[in-house]
């Protein structure tokens, strides 16, 4: 007596399945350049915080340069605004934290698309084993989704701290 049979896809059905893996692919693999353009971001800016400061001079000179030829009104106007104009760029680091978190989210979602997005298209690819192929595809995406809900729980904690201290940096750069 044989083995019984796997049961195998249709051509209807195997096309739907190789179509979603596809999408599944390709949003994976702009997940993965969104991911590492946000990655790159997050980088400048950890660069320009850590940029040597301004020489204390610089917003003088700016005041004295934009106030040539203003009424008193406008001068006064003028002074109110760069001194409202943060000293120090700390206020940026909530920015940053939160940039950085937003590029590795979509750097790992992109990745788990793609590879979940491989296990669907084995059942197209192969024969003979179509049901475990698809068990292993589902295993891939309860995992996947598993992992995203964790971090995007992580995710909004870190943009409300982010936003708590750029807030907080801004409003008390002296």
């Amino acid at each position: 007596m044989s083995a019984p049979r796997e049961y195998e896809f249709t051509e209807e059905q195997n096309h739907l399945i190789g179509d979603v893996a596809s999408k599944m692919r390709f949003v994976g693999l702009f997940s993965n350049l969104f991911g590492v353009f946000a990655l790159l971001i997050t980088l400048i800016l950890v660069l320009y915080m850590n940029m040597d400061r301004l020489p204390s001079n610089v917003r003088n000179k700016i005041n004295d340069t934009y106030q040539k030829g203003l009424t008193e009104d406008q001068k006064k106007a003028a002074e109110e605004a760069m001194a409202m104009i943060p000293k120090g760029n700390n206020f940026l680091m909530g920015v940053t934290i939160f940039t950085g978190v937003t590029g590795l989210f979509f750097l790992l979602l992109g990745s788990w698309s793609r590879d979940a997005g491989k296990s669907f298209q084995l059942i197209v690819d192969t024969k003979g084993s179509d049901i475990k192929n698809l068990m292993t595809a589902m295993g891939s995406l309860q995992w996947m989704y598993g992992m995203i809900s964790k971090l995007l729980t992580v995710a909004l904690l870190a943009g409300v701290i982010a936003l708590g201290w750029s807030l907080y940096s801004y409003f008390t750069a002296g």
